[in-house]
């Protein structure tokens, strides 16, 4: 999602007393699910919610790709549930069924297919209820469910609640909409089961930062997690040299929460564009769009395009160019982290298969 833009404090102040109305009708539905007035819902095998606190990318999507690669290797067979931002039209859909994409970016949304073509073993079910993607995953054969931006859905009960923070902004600026970026109140810290601050590799998470966390959810580890640009790759996914396009010129494209992560990735890799377009957050390519893009690269004198992995799927052939994608690489600090994660699946699968097999009321 895009992140809001932040006003001024002289507007902070006018527009305060509706954040504060904003914020007091997403408390009041928290505690309504605490208190049980609103039913969250459980399933037949464990869900682990990765989600923030803030509108805008911390990097949720490489984190549940990075998830589903680890746990694959731990033997588990994960599925990945998205509301699927962006997609025409509404419903389930069954982007991958473990066999790669079965639809495209338009109607299954520009992640979860993205999430399909660089996962093809791991099924891709979209919805806006996620328990209704959650039940036909494990038709599918899932046992374990990774929700994909779900700390705020919470009609899906979770067994894990990973809560993602950037390190350099991890609270949004502290404003409630429409006065700043934050989802949710503060005290919604204390539903994490664990922090991960990302893109440590950009900022360092502030000792008041640390402080907050300690104080809403003391009893919540902390971890950190780099998010860096691990290479490029063509359309396909094969890889490509980066310096064999060194003494090219392209043109960079994106249409992402945070266009300065892409920019950051691509001096990562030592690239530096001739022309930048950032569009906005899960856009739409229309006729206009790759016009204006063709006119930029000629313009420029460029050969080629770079783009990020869940724009890559919505240019695939549309372009009368080469598009090149950043491939994006998930490292948590800590060894402690799949412990812990692993400790907490294998102490509630046990009470996730009973609470599913019970009678519903």
């Amino acid at each position: 999602m895009r992140p809001l833009p932040r006003p001024g404090p002289g507007l902070r102040r006018v527009l305060s007393p509706l954040s504060a109305l904003y914020g007091g009708a997403v408390a009041a539905r928290a505690r309504l699910y605490r208190a049980g007035r609103f039913r969250s819902e459980r399933v037949a095998c464990p869900v682990v919610s990765v989600g923030n606190l803030t509108f805008g990318g911390t990097g949720k999507t490489p984190f549940v790709e990075f998830l589903a690669r680890r746990l694959r290797f731990e033997g588990k067979r994960p599925a990945i549930l998205s509301r699927g931002y962006g997609r025409r039209g509404r419903g389930l859909v069954v982007v991958s069924a473990g066999n790669g994409p079965l639809v495209a970016a338009e109607r299954g949304g520009d992640e979860p297919v993205a999430m399909a073509l660089r996962l093809p073993t791991v099924p891709v079910v979209v919805a806006e209820r996620r328990v209704e993607a959650a039940r036909t995953a494990i038709e599918l054969g899932a046992d374990l469910l990774l929700l994909d931006d779900g700390y705020q859905h919470l009609a899906l009960e979770r067994d894990v609640n990973i809560l993602l923070l950037d390190a350099g902004d991890p609270f949004g600026g502290g404003d409630l909409p429409p006065a700043g970026s934050l989802r949710e109140p503060l005290s919604a810290l204390g539903r994490a089961d664990s922090f991960v601050f990302t893109r440590v590799n950009r900022a360092t998470p502030s000792p008041e930062a640390r402080d907050e966390l300690r104080r809403r959810n003391p009893l919540a580890p902390v971890f950190t997690a780099r998010i860096r640009a691990s290479g490029l790759t063509d359309e396909s996914g094969s890889p490509i040299d980066s310096a064999a396009l060194s003494g090219r010129r392209f043109v960079a494209v994106c249409g992402i929460a945070h266009p300065e992560a892409f920019f950051a990735s691509l001096t990562e890799l030592d690239l530096a564009p001739e022309e930048i377009l950032a569009f906005p957050d899960h856009h739409r390519y229309g006729r206009r769009d790759l016009d204006r893009i063709r006119r930029t690269a000629d313009r420029s004198g460029s050969a080629w395009i770079a783009t990020t992995e869940k724009d890559a799927v919505k240019l695939r052939g549309r372009t009368s160019l080469p598009v090149v994608v950043v491939k994006l690489e998930v490292e948590v600090a800590e060894a402690g982290f799949f412990p812990f994660l692993l400790s907490r699946l294998a102490s509630r699968e046990p009470d996730a298969a009973r609470s599913a097999a019970a009678p519903l009321p």
